[in-house]
């Protein structure tokens, strides 16, 4: 680590002494209530030449001086208006107005809340924290209920816990980052959605089907980005107080200073829920009849404390650093209440403590180079029942990067990467001998990316990766493909298709089903998961009436060579299994934002999956998952900006449940869950009240043989809430 370190501090100082006869400035938007803000990614070249850059992220540029003079030096960027200046000194400041707001999409009046990309060749969509504030945001599990791309279900009946999904698959084969850094991976696929609190979250960037390969090998499906409150731009006071009609209580406190050259952020969060809710009527009649529920608790018991401190150190226009570390504890009980004899128990303790850091230059002569580190290390101790599960996670991560744009159309990325992670796993319970894991994974390789950019029209990205994983000793092709084609100023289509690989962990990211009393088989060897996504994307920005909207369409496949199938087919039993056969997963999905009249905003989505398995030789659909699913969602804000009112309606399909001796259906029946937020703004304050599952829609005996919990019980076939109607109340405060 030490020389990795060395190495790269001295390649950023060769940088900075290369730099010579530079002409330096920034593209900056110039809005329309006379602000300004940069401009990532315009073009800056020199009139009838080879020579041109882009901006970074803060709209700086530095380009060689011209061949010859006098020399003309030009800025475009999609939506903006084009601008030139004849050279005379070494600094320029550009000021773009927006023509129709291509760049960032953003239906007018209202609700600017999602705003969608028109000239970048992947599909992405991002959630400001304005879309985040319409639902009470406790965790990174509760965001997406406004959002038709990220499908929220639920895991099982005991833990209380939510997962996602996305193309009709599991969250595990999303990638989720934190500034492009990898965030949720082994021990926290089960539970760490949970450990991101919804507060500290400034915005979220959703991409459907293959990103980069800068940002590793891991996505099969898309990637989920998060973007914390930078110290830069983040108010020095930010608190946010929440509580809820079941007694839960979450306190959140974001700080930010500044010392010189140094900006720093300190996020705290502390979630407390302690007491036994058991309204939910099911089997299970082994429990006290002064009680109206079915003996187990409808919510898990949390206590929970993390924290987030980050350093960023601005030394120039093109030098950065920031250091980051993270910590949380955590213990969850769920299951039978207290009173019962012989009580189910889940109990969950997590400990976590991770390090991460980013150095960098930017855009220096038309290059940059970036190196990003992490450490972590999560202990976690579980129970569940008879069912114990020990797991020790210990991790590295090592990505340095370099950019070079040699003209306004042609720029490349390359690098390096490296993935360590130690697992020690100890399972016992349903299991024929004691499940004892110590593994050593590092995943090493390389990368190329080619940035082919025709400005206005046309927008082409084509990488490689090629990585070894030790364990199999085999390497790993990763080839991607990114196209975006604007017919018109005012639509885009994309093309994209990849292939990547994941390393399973089977029981971590399976635990919902650790709340039964199956029986558990893994064969021998566990071959990594590979697939290959391909798909279409078409967005459309039209008026109407003198009013703007968006319709999207998005049609993906994601097509597995080999996937590790989770087996639920017999009750008595789990296996897992290299796929023999089939395995796919279709996804088509419809959204229309329009503004119906000044500030009500409407959006419609609606999405149909189509996800087939083998199991055991005979081709099915997988369990547990929605065949289609509808959002409608009303969003209204006063002309003030002092009152905003949301309200959303998930209508979710049908799903196939596997056979069970207590069950007498094949498929469930749809159902509809509603939401609603309202908001008042004061001067330095935000009233926040709001309601979910407002009509108390739940599965109907969730959890079955509860009364013999060690032979024939299951609590994981879950495909609808389990908790009735919450209402929540909350405070937020802000000093900038």
């Amino acid at each position: 680590m030490k020389k990795i370190v060395m190495t790269a501090t001295l390649l950023v100082a060769v940088l900075f002494l290369s730099a010579q006869n530079q002409i330096e400035g920034k593209v900056l938007e110039l809005t329309k209530d006379g602000n300004v803000k940069p401009i990532y990614g315009a073009n800056v070249y020199w009139e009838e030449s080879d020579i041109g850059t882009i901006t970074d992220i803060y709209g700086s540029y530095s380009i060689n001086e011209a061949k010859s003079f006098p020399a003309t030096l030009s800025v475009s960027y999609i939506g903006y208006t084009f601008d030139s200046k004849e050279v005379k000194d070494n600094q320029y400041i550009f000021y773009l107005k927006s023509i129709v707001e291509l760049d960032e999409v953003k239906i007018e009046g209202t609700n600017n809340t999602t705003k969608y990309s028109l000239i970048e060749p992947v599909n992405i969509q991002t959630l400001t924290k304005g879309e985040l504030h319409k639902a009470a945001c406790c965790n990174l599990s509760e965001v997406f209920e406004t959002n038709n791309t990220v499908d929220i279900v639920y895991s099982d009946a005991v833990s209380g816990l939510k997962k996602i999904q996305m193309l009709g698959l599991d969250g595990s084969y999303i990638q989720i980052t934190n500034e492009t850094m990898p965030l949720i991976r082994g021990l926290q696929r089960s539970y760490g959605l949970s450990y991101i609190p919804g507060s500290w979250i400034e915005s979220i960037q959703i991409i459907k089907g293959m990103g980069s390969v800068v940002n590793g090998y891991e996505s099969f499906t898309g990637q989920i980005n998060l973007e914390y409150f930078k110290p830069i731009n983040a108010d020095r006071i930010f608190w946010n107080l929440y509580t809820n009609s079941d007694g839960k209580i979450e306190n959140n406190i974001l700080l930010a200073k500044k010392t010189g050259k140094w900006r720093s952020n300190l996020f705290t969060h502390i979630s407390y829920f302690d007491k036994e809710i058991d309204q939910n009527h099911g089997s299970s009649h082994n429990h006290n009849t002064a009680h109206e529920g079915d003996g187990f608790l409808d919510i898990p018991k949390v206590k929970q404390f993390s924290f987030l401190n980050r350093w960023q150190y601005f030394g120039s226009d093109d030098y950065r650093f920031q250091i980051n570390i993270k910590g949380l504890i955590e213990d969850r009980i769920a299951g039978h209440r207290t009173d019962i004899v012989n009580p189910y128990i889940l109990d969950i303790d997590n400990k976590l403590f991770n390090i991460y850091a980013k150095i960098g230059t930017l855009n220096k002569n038309g290059k940059s180079i970036a190196m990003q580190a992490s450490g972590l290390v999560h202990k976690q101790d579980a129970h569940f029942g008879n069912n114990i599960h020990n797991g020790l996670q210990q991790s590295w991560f090592i990505n340095i990067m370099r950019d070079r744009s040699f003209n306004a159309n042609h720029s490349i990325r390359y690098g390096f990467s490296t993935f360590f992670d130690r697992y020690s796993e100890y399972f016992d319970g349903n299991i024929n001998f004691p499940y004892e894991n110590v593994r050593n994974d590092l995943v090493s390789g390389l990368y190329t990316e080619h940035i082919y950019d025709h400005l206005e029209t046309l927008k082409l990205v084509t990488g490689i990766r090629t990585d070894y994983y030790n364990i199999s000793e085999n390497l790993y092709f990763s080839p991607r493909t990114n196209l975006r084609y604007n017919p018109s100023e005012n639509t885009v289509l994309r093309l994209s298709i990849g292939k990547a690989f994941r390393i399973p962990h089977p029981i971590v990211e399976n635990f919902s089903y650790l709340n039964s009393s199956r029986f558990i088989n893994i064969e021998n060897v566990i071959d990594p998961e590979r697939a290959l996504n391909y798909g279409i994307n078409a967005t459309h920005c039209f008026y109407l009436f003198s009013r703007e909207g968006r319709l999207n369409l998005d049609i993906y496949r994601t097509q597995f060579q080999n996937q590790i199938i989770v087996d639920i087919e017999n009750q008595d039993s789990l296996l897992f299994y290299n796929l023999d056969g089939k395995s796919y997963a279709n996804s088509i999905q419809i959204d229309l934002d329009y503004e119906l009249f000044d500030g009500f905003q409407l959006r419609i989505g609606y999405k149909i999956n189509n996800s087939m398995s083998t199991f055991n030789g005979e081709e099915k659909s997988v369990p547990l998952l929605p065949d289609y699913r509808a959002l409608l969602n009303f969003a209204y804000v006063n002309n003030s900006n002092k009152w905003f009112f949301d309200f959303t309606t998930n209508y979710i399909g049908s799903s196939r449940i596997p056979e069970h001796n207590q069950l007498d259906f094949e498929y469930s029946d749809p159902f509809s869950l509603v939401n609603f937020n309202i908001t008042r703004k004061l001067d330095k304050f935000d009233l926040y009240f709001g309601g979910e599952n407002i009509f108390k829609y739940t599965q109907e005996n969730p959890i079955l043989g509860g009364d013999n919990w060690s032979s024939n019980f299951d609590a994981s076939l879950i495909y609808a809430p389990v908790h009735g109607r919450m209402i929540y109340l909350g405070l937020r405060y802000r000093l900038e």
